[in-house]
């Protein structure tokens, strides 16, 4: 039996796309396993000047601290950093020692069910310098199956946790990502049933009032926003992005990349280790997955109305709009945030924010960000709270937090072998 002939034979057994109770009983075999980045699946295994401006840029971001080498060599910091985001697609795993049966557990588990990014809970402890080598480790910590699905269907929710450290063995940050994991034939059942929304048409005067915006950002930058100087209640400018377009889902991916869109031979290398997540297209050729992000016919298969941004660059977004407001002084400590909507093709996003609280029981006082992002119909597509540390006059410069014990491992998970991020 040919590759092809073995992969369409997959896609037609009964558990394939199918969230049972043995595939998610397999799947939780995954927990506390590595899952390793190398070169291949890796976009920056170092924090290069080019790969940090390709990533600002990738989102709309031009801030010259991440941007402009001699503007950020006079800032605290010494030299250009990254954008908070950056980790996202970055890093190689260091070598551990992993038993070959415990390796292979949760192989296949749910092969054929789509998921989809549902947010990010980070916590900061160093920023990402020019020229640092970064280093993961990337597994699961849990998933459960959820009692419905707006989508239709059996749903579950899985975490994934990434912790990065850098070539010092300093911990950089932990990160745990939400995924919901869905059946494709209810999502397609769902959109067969549903008349698909009508594509808005913007006028020249919406377009123009978009563009005014872009006009009027701006970036603090060198000057301080003081802690003393905030108060609960204060608002970030709104900020527009759109309306979003295909050109836009490239770019993106020019700056924080997907290794499963590798092409020809390396596109069929992909295949041969992780056939579930391709399928025949409509010509009948091998396509990934990832096509959602560009293919209409394919999103509506999966519960979309079409084809639709990443999850991760609404996580941008939102950041993005902090950084800008707090200054080149301060520094992100924590992001939460939830993606609870499509942002497809077509689509204009508004994003906004304030001030929701002030946190004095932590070590330095952290600001809380609450942000969010709307559609042109005013639907609520992601949300969530960003945590910052800003200067004060009292205080001068905010620190990092200490790392905590363990930086985020799981109990009885290898040490590496060697280098300076083994524990």
């Amino acid at each position: 039996m040919t590759i092809a002939e073995t992969r369409e034979a997959d896609s037609k057994e009964p558990e394939f796309g199918k969230l049972t109770s043995a595939g998610l009983e397999a799947f939780r075999g995954k927990i506390g396993v590595d899952w390793p980045y190398n070169r291949w699946t890796t976009w920056n295994e170092a924090a290069t000047r080019d790969g940090i401006r390709h990533y600002a840029n990738g989102f709309g971001d031009d801030n010259p601290l991440w941007c402009d080498p001699d503007y950020a060599a006079a800032t605290r910091w010494g030299g250009l950093v990254a954008p908070p985001g950056f980790l996202e697609g970055a890093g190689l795993t260091p070598k551990v020692t992993t038993p070959p049966e415990v390796r292979a557990r949760g192989r296949g588990a749910l092969s054929g069910v789509h998921m989809f990014w549902a947010g990010d809970h980070i916590r900061y402890f160093r920023p990402v310098r020019e020229g640092d080598r970064l280093w993961v480790r990337r597994f699961y910590v849990d998933i459960k199956e959820k009692a419905r699905s707006r989508f239709g269907g059996k749903s579950a929710l899985s975490v994934r946790r990434r912790v990065y450290w850098n070539g010092d063995g300093e911990l950089i940050a932990i990160w745990d990502a939400d995924f919901v994991h869905t059946e494709r034939d209810a999502g397609a059942k769902r959109n067969t049933e549903n008349k698909p929304l009508e594509q808005h048409h913007y006028s020249e005067a919406e377009l123009d009032e978009v563009d005014d915006h872009y006009a009027m950002e701006s970036v603090r930058g060198a000057e301080k926003r003081y802690l003393e100087d905030v108060e609960v209640g204060d608002s970030l400018t709104p900020r527009f992005r759109g309306p979003l377009v295909t050109g836009d889902v490239i770019a993106w991916l020019q700056g924080n990349g997907r290794h499963e869109i590798y092409p020809y031979r390396l596109n069929w290398k992909n295949r041969q280790r992780m056939g579930g997540f391709y399928s025949r297209n409509e010509f009948g050729a091998w396509d990934s997955a990832m096509r959602v992000h560009w293919d209409d016919t394919y999103a509506r298969s999966v519960g979309a109305r079409r084809a639709y941004d990443y999850g991760m660059l609404r996580n941008a977004w939102l950041m993005h709009a902090v950084t800008d407001w707090m200054g080149d002084d301060a520094i992100i400590v924590a992001a939460d945030d939830r993606v609870t909507g499509f942002n497809t093709l077509g689509d204009l996003t508004k994003i906004t924010g304030h001030v929701s609280a002030i946190d004095h029981t932590t070590p330095y006082p952290e600001v809380v960000c609450s942000v969010a992002c709307h559609n042109q119909m005013d639907e609520l597509t992601a949300h969530g709270t960003v945590r910052v540390r800003l200067p004060s006059r009292a205080r001068g410069l905010p620190l990092y937090p200490e790392p905590p014990v363990g930086h985020g491992l799981l109990p009885g998970m290898p040490v590496p072998e060697e280098g300076p991020w083994a524990r």
